[in-house]
């Protein structure tokens, strides 16, 4: 079943159709203007960032950091003409001098962090008087049906699905808010929206999540050889519905979080 994707190319398609869409509409919900001084948090391979760079224009200062040093340096084959500084830090302990950025950005990085308190705390530190910070987190599974179809799926072969799970593990917007107001933060919304994709089939979905990242795969590889099939057959049952020329349509939603220091 995962043998016909390379992980290197499950991880670029999830990114033009998941991460890179997401990001975009973080960075557009953070209402970047030219000139600005933008930090990325938890960059990854740098969509959120070099779109930040578009809009701030070659005056403006776009920073990106992230503790994987491989994605980092993806990061910086994608940015040629090196528009975004790229830095290896851990998010608790900032790189930056006190009010430096007028605005940050996180994209599907929230939900993964241990020491939430500890970045919170950096991210106020580092923006701005009125600086705003905008993530965007997962929604609940069930709002997000395929990736709920596959973690059932995973559940009916008796697979926990735990890493997969943890997508979702940040979802309640009330919850959300509530926390970032203890960090110093005012003027706080939580909206949520909803991003539409194409694969070409569920197979191909699948497939693409599987190996997008190393701990999902570590999932899929608690399958027994002949459960791959029934995962296929089980997604391809629930997205009968979704499914239109160009192939299947996969609905994730998240919620957009919008706060400005105090």
């Amino acid at each position: 079943m995962f043998d016909f994707y390379s992980e290197d190319f499950c991880q670029k398609i999830f990114t033009t159709k998941f991460l890179g869409p997401w990001s975009v509409m973080t960075v557009g919900h953070a209402q970047v203007l030219k000139n600005e001084t933008v930090l990325d948090i938890g960059c990854g391979t740098g969509e959120a960032a070099r779109y930040a760079a578009k809009l701030s224009g070659p005056a403006g200062s776009i920073y990106g950091v992230d503790c994987q040093i491989k994605l980092l340096q993806k990061a910086r084959k994608l940015d040629p003409h090196c528009t975004v500084k790229w830095c290896k830090t851990e998010l608790a302990n900032l790189p930056f001098e006190d009010k430096t950025f007028d605005a940050l950005v996180g994209s599907q990085i929230y939900q993964f962090l241990f020491n939430r308190d500890l970045v919170l705390q950096e991210c106020h530190r580092i923006l701005k008087p009125g600086g705003r910070l905008v993530l965007n987190i997962l929604s609940r599974q069930e709002l997000c049906p395929a990736h709920n179809a596959v973690i059932k799926a995973l559940e009916n072969c008796n697979i926990h699905a735990t890493n997969l799970k943890k997508l979702f593990s940040q979802n309640d917007p009330v919850t959300i808010g509530n926390f970032i107001s203890t960090h110093g933060f005012k003027d706080i919304s939580v909206v949520r929206k909803t991003l539409e994709t194409t694969f070409l089939s569920s197979r191909s979905f699948v497939t693409t999540l599987a190996k997008s990242d190393p701990t999902i795969l570590s999932d899929f590889k608690k399958l027994k050889n002949n459960d791959h099939e029934k995962v296929i057959e089980h997604v391809t049952q629930e997205l009968h519905s979704n499914i239109v020329d160009a192939g299947v349509r996969v609905l994730s939603t998240a919620n957009f979080v919008f706060a400005r220091r105090r």
